[in-house]
């Protein structure tokens, strides 16, 4: 099973972005108190330049969605929240809890590290859909550290859903390719939810830097922890493709772990790519949320949903077909949201059904 992130270089073409309307999550729900009742395109029109400077967190949006069901506003507001994955939450999310003394700390670590290693094996046999989302800019952008800077303009491209089983205690990712075809392969996408990116995480974080940033409120108090991880100690892969030559970069990294402190469960974790020379205009950053789901009756900790967000420059030639500066390269940026719905477990059932000759004689 991969335990990587993959992200795949793509050409794009252009038009210039337009100035975002930048919002804290108070001053978006005034914005969006202000399109009730509107028709679903004028929602997603006021909503094209929006960026947020706060995390959204998954109730808060569950609300948005509920509010504006049409189609197009529905995707605006998964790739608002999605932008704003790696951002800080707004201070009503966050819990004026004093800091947990240092045993404390190690004791919700240790409580993760065991939940880690023995939670998967707990899972029944089932299998659920994986959605996903695409969404890219499809602009020419240039580099915008040689210009200034630039705003992405994203757009939903392509859902695909495929499904994944989990059986035998491990993940079997996309069994059903064969019948339906591979997942295309557009920007960074993430694999290993279900078991790896989990103890990858983790285990770097606790061999490396780790310590205790907020206490967050959500379905439940959680402890989150931030942690970086040096380019010597990475296990986080980037694979990447330019013209046919594949490369394979494992960059320092950074992110949050979000954990009940009563359970030591994972509710969240990220990892946020931190590229140095000659890959410095590489952006790779993903987050995964764990909640509760059911399956045959019961409850279980699982993935339901997950962001992978990727931002490259793309090499270009001129007319004559030589290579131009790397400063005046368009930068691709894609965007894909994935959820993870429709958990059901695997059940046999027999039924033993006697001789009908027998009965009438």
């Amino acid at each position: 099973m991969r335990k990587c992130a993959i992200l795949l270089l793509l050409w794009g073409i252009a038009f210039p972005a337009m100035a975002a309307k930048i919002m804290s999550i108070d001053q978006m729900e005034q914005f969006l108190i202000k399109l009730h009742g509107k028709p679903d395109g004028k929602v997603a029109g006021e909503l094209e330049d929006a960026q947020l400077t706060e995390r959204v967190n998954p109730a808060r949006l569950a609300q948005w969605e509920t509010e504006f069901p049409g189609p197009r506003a529905h995707k605006k507001l998964m790739q608002l929240a999605d932008l704003s994955a790696s951002l800080d939450p707004p201070a009503s999310d966050v819990v004026p809890d004093p800091l947990p003394d240092p045993d404390t700390q190690r004791h919700i670590l240790w409580m993760a590290e065991q939940y880690m290693g023995t939670t998967m094996s707990r899972l029944p046999d089932f299998f659920a859909t994986r959605e996903t989302n695409y969404f890219e800019d499809i602009s020419q952008q240039p580099n915008p550290d040689s210009v200034g800077g630039s705003s992405t303009k994203l757009q939903w491209t392509n859902v695909y859903n495929q499904t994944v089983t989990y059986r035998d205690g491990r993940e079997v990712p996309f069994e059903d390719a064969g019948k339906r075809g591979e997942e295309p392969a557009l920007g960074l996408t993430t694999h290993g939810e279900f078991g790896p990116i989990l103890s990858q995480v983790l285990n770097d974080a606790l061999e490396n830097q780790v310590g205790f940033l907020r206490w967050e409120q959500g379905p439940r108090e959680a402890a989150v922890f931030s942690y970086a991880v040096p380019e010597n100690a990475s296990h986080f892969q980037v694979n990447t493709r330019i013209g046919g030559q594949a490369q394979t970069i494992r960059p320092a990294y950074h992110g949050e772990i979000e954990i009940d402190p009563a359970t030591g469960e994972i509710l969240r974790l990220s990892e946020i790519a931190d590229m140095t020379p000659p890959h410095q205009a590489l952006h790779a950053a993903i987050e995964v949320e764990y909640g509760s789901v059911t399956i045959g009756g019961r409850n279980y900790i699982c993935p339901v949903k997950g962001v992978a967000f990727s931002k490259i420059s793309v090499p270009t030639t001129n007319v004559r077909g030589v290579l131009l500066d790397e400063s005046v390269w368009p930068i691709q940026t894609h965007l894909n949201d994935v959820a993870f719905t429709g958990y059901h477990q695997f059940r046999s059932e027999a039924r033993i059904v006697g001789d009908q000759s027998d009965a009438s004689r």
